[in-house]
């Protein structure tokens, strides 16, 4: 059996920096997916709607008790600015998985037939239950952790795996700047040799593969 592999950028629109990260690992074939900050100043949909393949999911910004309204009109205005549906949902921090928002979350992802990420067993457990589309492994990481990245890609037995990642170049300007140099040493890992040889044992997908 092929295992499938999701490679997933978080937080396209936070900084055009950021942005232009995500976009020359999509350029070079290593991001498959990307999911977009859509109330944020720097979406530009038309640089990632020319790439056909690639999956343009939905991050969902939420508090930890947020309301079906404030969902909806996140997807609302992705539907505005992108003009199609997102290929899946997730949110940022995993709000989008507290004991609140989730079933709202469920609720209107089953009304689009949209799949969402889930992170960890339980979360998957209820999704399928719900006959939500979801991958079945969640594999993220951080550059102080590469050797347990590396343990997690090479052990997975699962069918289809999404590996979660936040690629940029530094953006001296972002309040996010707390990660900001963490981002470049994501991008840089994720162009080298080392990190292209874990990928062989991978067949290559977005979200859209897995809607059902």
């Amino acid at each position: 059996m092929t295992q499938k592999l999701i490679v997933n950028a978080d937080d396209y629109g936070l900084s055009p920096l950021f942005n232009k990260g995500i976009l020359d690992l999509i350029e070079k074939g290593i991001v498959t997916s990307t999911t977009v900050m859509i109330k944020r100043k720097y979406v530009r949909p038309a640089l990632l709607t020319k790439f056909e393949k690639i999956s343009i999911g939905l991050h969902l910004e939420l508090k930890e008790a947020d309301t079906k309204k404030e969902i909806n009109n996140q997807l609302k205005l992705f539907i505005k600015k992108f003009k199609r549906l997102p290929s899946h949902v997730d949110g940022h921090q995993h709000k989008h998985l507290t004991k609140t928002n989730f079933p709202k979350v469920i609720e209107i992802a089953k009304k689009y037939s949209l799949p969402i990420r889930s992170y960890a067993s339980e979360d998957n457990l209820i999704l399928k239950k719900n006959g939500v589309s979801t991958p079945d492994d969640f594999i993220s990481w951080h550059p102080s952790r590469t050797e347990t990245l590396f343990t997690k890609l090479k052990n997975t037995r699962e069918k289809i795996i999404e590996f979660v990642c936040h690629p940029g170049y530094y953006d001296k300007k972002s309040s996010y700047a707390y990660y900001n140099k963490c981002r470049e040493k994501e991008l840089n890992f994720l162009q080298s040799k080392q990190f292209k040889s874990l990928l062989n044992k991978f067949e290559k997908i977005g979200y859209f593969d897995i809607q059902k």
